[in-house]
C-alpha cells in the first residue's frame, strides 16, 4: 500500500486512511483497470487467524511491522 499514490498523498497532507477510504480501493482499481464494475456475489471477506494483539501507538512496533506505511506516516 505504500506505494499507492492515494496513499503517498493522504500521508503528506497529514491525513489518515480510514475505513471509507480503504474500503473503496479495490472496486476504484477494478473499475479503472476495466472499466467495468466487479459483478455483484464476487467479493467474499476471509478473516485470518488473529495475530496477538500489538499496540498501534507503539511507534517502534509500527515501524517493525509495517515498516513502508511507518515510514510514510509516523514523524
Amino acid at each position: 500500500m505504500a506505494d499507492l499514490p492515494v496513499v503517498r498523498a493522504c500521508a503528506a497532507d497529514g491525513g489518515f486512511l480510514e475505513c471509507e477510504d480503504v474500503l473503496g480501493v479495490a472496486w476504484n482499481a477494478h473499475l479503472a483497470a476495466t472499466g467495468e464494475r466487479i459483478p455483484q456475489g464476487t467479493c467474499t471477506i476471509r478473516y485470518p487467524t488473529p495475530a496477538p494483539a500489538w499496540d498501534f501507538d507503539d511507534a517502534g512496533e509500527m515501524a517493525r511491522r509495517l515498516p513502508r506505511l511507518a515510514g510514510l506516516f509516523l514523524e
